[in-house]
């Protein structure tokens, strides 16, 4: 990132591009599974009313055999995650990213509550790995071109275009702003606006578009009762955010326990048909039907709201630790959504203030990003409300890393502006002129330091002169003295003659 060249413009942009054009290709497939499985075939068998209950047995025993055979995959977005920050890379050997997308297709056809984000990341980051491997490019910039990739891919995904830079730039401890820095994001910028060109061309060859990632349009009017309800649904939504991470921390270590992955795979396939029967929200992910769901919820009561919200964490959960495995994002906002139009049900006073802060406390909680959080949500809900998303992440974790009970790691610092780089001076050449005057300058200051200290402390040298001349006379006074008696003892002492008798007469 030191050269910034247009080249890199020219990478960023083809990269970018591709990406755009995998994710639409594979989320145009998941829609023809789903249309196929999911709409074609009942009406031909007349919608039978336990339909749910089959098609997700099927799958169960389907996801079982997979797993047992090639093992657990696809791959969930922390273990990828994880795997690129220890090793700079995504491994695609051994044919994992075919393990991966069949993996994926499986569970998101036979209608699980994932999303499609974990499988797409693990898809991309491999294949970026693949191509910079075989190109022979530096591993600092192989590094740059999986963070690009992925970023633009969860951009896309959830129709967010700030939401990759978000994370980078968070992670990169926004605080301190460099030269460096900037240039990596601008690229970053340039490399999800092509994905977004890419996605948008490649999806619109698949028939039957349907509007993704939207909700309905809430009053957002600020009134004094809404205003003082927004730090209790902060809280309320940070709690609802911890009791997810719980859930899914459980489920992880339920995974990690299963030797024979086909009963429980049935099991969970069993529960999520009859939910299914129940309610269509607890199946699939919810990025489809959110806009339906926030609609028809001004019909539905506390408790419906409430349990259709808990409901769908709870069959997430079940869903990844019997190995259906896969995204969590979508599910988790379908449910802080469903859970804060609960609230707002019982509350309503700026309806759309108090959702928007409940989410954001309890997306930002789970995902451990309030910045990303914030971009996350800057189309979902309205731009006005960012600061007040923003905000609402950042208090809901300072809630629960300032409470000792939760035992939360301590992620979010204390808050301080962002530091601008610093342009660093250019060395001037100097000329023979400027060096004398610089010595001169130089010796003049000295002087002065030495002037300057003389006057300072004129009452201590002059009394020291003196005191010392002093004791210089006395020296010498004493030293003729001791001279004068010396000569006399010696004219005292000697013994007197005729000769000295007869002078001093």
């Amino acid at each position: 990132m030191n050269k910034f060249k247009l080249t890199f413009f020219g990478y960023s942009g083809l990269l970018g591009f591709a990406v755009g054009i995998i994710v639409a290709l594979f989320m145009g497939l998941t829609e023809l599974g789903h249309q196929l499985l999911w709409q074609t075939v009942p009406k031909a068998l007349g919608n039978p009313s336990f339909y749910p209950l089959i098609v997700c047995i099927i799958g169960g025993v389907a996801i079982g055999f997979f797993v047992k055979t090639f093992g657990r995959y696809p791959r969930t977005l922390q273990e990828s995650f994880t795997e690129f920050q220890e090793t700079r890379r995504i491994d695609y050997q051994d044919g994992k990213l075919v393990k991966n997308l069949l993996g994926s297709l499986l569970v998101l056809f036979f209608g699980a509550s994932l999303g499609p984000e974990a499988a797409l990341v693990a898809l991309l980051g491999g294949l970026i790995t693949y191509v910079a491997d075989r190109r022979k490019i530096a591993e600092h910039q192989r590094a740059d071109m999986i963070e690009f990739g992925v970023g633009t891919s969860l951009g896309v995904i959830f129709m967010t275009p700030l939401f990759g830079v978000g994370r980078s730039v968070e992670r990169d401890n926004w605080q301190v702003v460099t030269e460096s820095k900037l240039k990596k994001y601008v690229l970053y910028l340039f490399t999800t606006f092509t994905g977004f060109i890419g996605y948008l061309l490649a999806y619109n060859i698949f028939p039957n578009q349907e509007q993704v990632f939207a909700i309905r349009r809430m009053e957002s009017s600020f009134t004094w009762q809404g205003l003082l309800l927004v730090i209790p649904m902060i809280i309320l939504g940070a709690l609802f955010g911890k009791f997810f991470l719980v859930l899914q921390e459980r489920g992880e270590k339920l995974n990690q326990r299963i030797r024979n992955p086909i009963p429980l795979a049935v099991l969970a396939g069993g529960i999520l048909g009859v939910l299914g029967m129940i309610s269509p929200y607890f199946l699939f992910s919810g990025e489809h039907n959110l806009l339906s769901f926030t609609r028809q919820a001004e019909t539905m009561s506390f408790f419906i709201l409430l349990l259709i919200g808990f409901g769908k964490v709870a069959i997430t959960m079940i869903c990844l630790a019997c190995n259906w495995r896969g995204g969590t994002i979508f599910p988790m906002i379908f449910s802080s959504i469903a859970v804060g139009l609960a609230f707002v049900s019982l509350l309503p006073y700026s309806p759309g203030l108090l959702v928007a802060v409940f989410t954001a406390s309890a997306c930002a909680v789970i995902l451990k990003q309030p910045l990303a959080t914030a971009c996350l949500f800057l189309l979902l809900f309205p731009v006005e409300l960012f600061l007040w998303i923003w905000l609402a992440g950042y208090l809901g974790n300072l809630f629960l890393q300032r409470v000792p009970f939760f035992q939360e790691e301590q992620t979010i610092k204390s808050f301080k502006f962002p530091e601008l780089p610093k342009r660093s001076k250019q060395p001037t050449v100097k000329t023979e002129e400027d060096a004398t005057r610089d010595v001169s300058e130089l010796r003049k200051a000295a002087a002065r330091k030495k002037a300057k200290n003389v006057d300072s402390q004129p009452r201590v040298i002059e009394p020291k002169k003196e005191v010392l001349a002093r004791k210089k006379v006395q020296k010498q006074r004493d030293l003729k003295s001791s001279i004068e008696t010396k000569s006399d003892k010696q004219t005292t002492d000697v013994p007197m003659t005729r000769m000295s008798r007869h002078r001093r007469k």
